[in-house]
């Protein structure tokens, strides 16, 4: 997959070998401005294993995935124990109630259209670690609210922590699990009103919220400006304030409707942001008036909802789409365990007659899910497959250039030159000021045999990025070939200039200096 899966995993050369050396440098550096050496090490331990064999790092994201959809379900029954001591003094009618719901709410997450990117990109490893220690570590943070002896509290309370920093050596999202635990604290369990003080509270939070703020500035300090998405970069005035609104909504709005989902998504227009807006605060305020009503749980998962994706949003995450399926994967959790609750409330409280009609919609609900699920996760079977089915549905506009390169490189290691050269022409005509594309046309072209054409296209190339050093060294190839060696030398000595090593020995090869 040339989404990142070529340079990330496949020949990443930080993999080679895995050794004591190894694992102590993958431990001390950061890749793309992410310091997360706990999934790096996953990346090479699948390497390790199954070498370049895909079939094994997938192999290793659906067993996460799998393991995931079981903590979800497990939280699911823990949050509710918490809140209504399901087991002490529960009927056996409630508990079955809950446990099916809790049961349904895990299938659905598990089969959602929305997982196929994480579970199919085998570069989107972090989410899925992130989220395979960051529940369990909840689950240990409810135990340790909820236990009644000091020695055994103490216990769940470390397992906490350190199931929290292994997610947040995983991804930075998990810098956000304080946040989390403080409204678990305030509008679910509601410890304060069982004698621990809004100290005692804040104090046990102080070792998490020393580690997310340590690693928070450490990324900001890394990259400040590095990570600004590509669709944001462009907003100005009001836009730039109201775009993180649609942006928050946008992972809610694709979980109700999972259609049309792609690896990249367009730019947006000012109405939409306006609109995303109006309906962030509607929402927020019906969901805080009924809390204030006694019904706490809609608002706890929207505002966890919100709390995990505000990284991506804030651009701590080290994604540079400001919006994405993939960011959905912790954030949308406390949606379907809601979605849980209301399916076990259903199935309790309701007649006799009512319960096979709930189970049959929830069923039904699940295939559908799972069957576009399928579909989907088909599209990321190879580069061509995905990037086919992005350009097929989208328009020829420069939101889009990015799946028209890849596109035309999939094309071109596929030995299909002439794909490639025409998908590359589309991407050149919306786009003329990318550089990659029109290095990747270029060098097509060169291949194809076309030196003058070839020419044309290099010092296009230039003309955008005039201090790439490879187009300087690879026009004065093609305009000695041509015969035109006055223009190829102050070329090849540009090139020298801009750090070319191979311009440099060129140079030396024929007695001249740079």
């Amino acid at each position: 997959m040339n989404w990142d899966d070529d340079v990330y995993v496949c020949a990443n050369p930080a993999f080679h070998p895995l050794n004591a050396e190894g694992v102590a440098r993958l431990a001390s550096a950061f890749y793309y401005y992410a310091y997360i050496p706990a999934t790096m090490l996953s990346h090479a331990a699948d390497v390790a294993v199954w070498g370049m064999n895909p079939r094994g790092h997938h192999l290793t994201n659906v067993l996460l995935h799998t393991a995931n959809a079981v903590w979800v379900f497990f939280l699911g029954l823990a949050l509710l124990e918490a809140r209504r001591g399901l087991r002490k003094g529960g009927d056996g009618r409630r508990e079955a109630a809950v446990t099916l719901g809790m049961g349904i709410a895990a299938v659905l997450f598990a089969v959602h259209p929305l997982r196929a990117e994480s579970v199919s990109w085998i570069s989107d490893r972090k989410d899925l670690l992130c989220a395979f220690f960051l529940l369990p570590a909840l689950l240990a943070y409810l135990r340790y609210a909820s236990a009644g002896e000091r020695g055994r509290a103490r216990s769940w309370y470390v397992l906490s922590f350190v199931l929290f920093l292994l997610a947040c050596l995983s991804k930075l999202i998990a810098a956000m699990f304080p946040v989390v635990l403080l409204l678990l604290d305030r509008l679910w369990l509601e410890r304060r009103r069982e004698g621990k003080g809004r100290a005692v509270i804040l104090l046990e939070k102080a070792p998490f919220l020393l580690v997310s703020l340590a690693l928070i500035v450490l990324s900001s300090t890394v990259s400040p400006e590095a990570k600004r998405a590509y669709s944001v970069s462009h907003l100005t005035g009001p836009e730039t304030w109201l775009f993180p609104f649609y942006s928050l909504l946008f992972s809610l709005y694709k979980t109700v409707a999972p259609f049309h989902l792609s690896p990249i998504y367009p730019r947006i227009g000012l109405e939409w942001m306006t609109a995303g807006f109006a309906v962030f605060l509607a929402l927020t305020a019906c969901l805080a008036l009924v809390a204030r009503r006694g019904v706490r749980g809609p608002l706890l998962a929207w505002a966890i909802y919100l709390v995990l994706l505000a990284p991506n949003v804030a651009g701590l995450s080290s994604g540079m789409e400001p919006v994405a399926d993939r960011y959905s994967y912790l954030a949308t959790i406390g949606l379907f365990l809601l979605f849980g609750g209301a399916i076990a409330m259903l199935w309790g409280r309701g007649r006799a007659w009512q319960r096979p009609a709930v189970l049959a919609g929830a069923t039904i609900l699940a295939i559908l899910l799972a069957t576009s699920a399928r579909s989907q996760a088909a599209r990321w079977k190879s580069s061509i497959s995905l990037w086919e089915s992005v350009i097929q549905s989208a328009p020829a506009k420069r939101d889009y250039v990015d799946a028209y390169l890849n596109l035309g490189v999939a094309y071109s290691d596929a030995r299909r030159p002439a794909e490639a050269v025409r998908t590359l022409e589309r991407a050149a005509a919306v786009d003329s000021s990318n550089a990659d594309v029109l290095w990747n046309l270029a060098m097509l072209t060169y291949a194809g045999g076309d030196r003058k054409l070839a020419a044309d296209r290099f010092r296009a190339v230039l003309r955008v990025s005039p201090r790439r050093s490879d187009a300087w060294y690879n026009y004065a190839l093609v305009l000695d070939e041509l015969g035109r060696h006055e223009e190829a030398v102050p070329a090849m000595i540009r090139a020298a200039r801009l750090g070319s090593k191979d311009a440099r020995e060129a140079l030396a090869g024929v007695g001249l200096t740079w």
